[in-house]
């Protein structure tokens, strides 16, 4: 009902901000890491491996999962909502397309 009221479109919902998404997940990570190691107590050249080790991982998915959310998921809706315009003008350009091939053949 509100899309009704609001001609101007200005309660369009907001696209989800998906760039903090691998920065969380690389620091969640990070304290899993150490908290571990300090539970058991390891030395502080291994500390610091393990948490390279888990940083690096962790990055990589986070961007991994952030672009899959991105081209899979939040711009599924824009694209929807682009699709009935973008076929109204490749018809048009069809139609102009038709008749100018048409034009041609009559005159052969």
């Amino acid at each position: 009902m509100a899309k009704e009221n609001d001609p101007k479109g200005k309660n369009k919902e907001k696209p989800v901000n998906t760039r903090t998404l691998p920065a969380i997940i690389v620091l969640s990570a990070a304290l899993i890491s150490c908290a571990f190691s300090l539970v058991q107590g390891v030395e502080f050249r291994i500390f610091v491996g393990r948490l390279l080790f888990s940083v690096v991982i962790f990055g990589l998915i986070g961007v991994f999962v952030r672009v899959i959310l991105d081209r899979y998921f939040f711009n599924r809706n824009s694209n929807e909502e682009e699709t009935p315009e973008t076929e109204e003008q490749n018809e048009g350009e069809d139609g102009a397309s038709q008749e100018d091939s048409g034009e041609n053949e009559e005159e052969s």
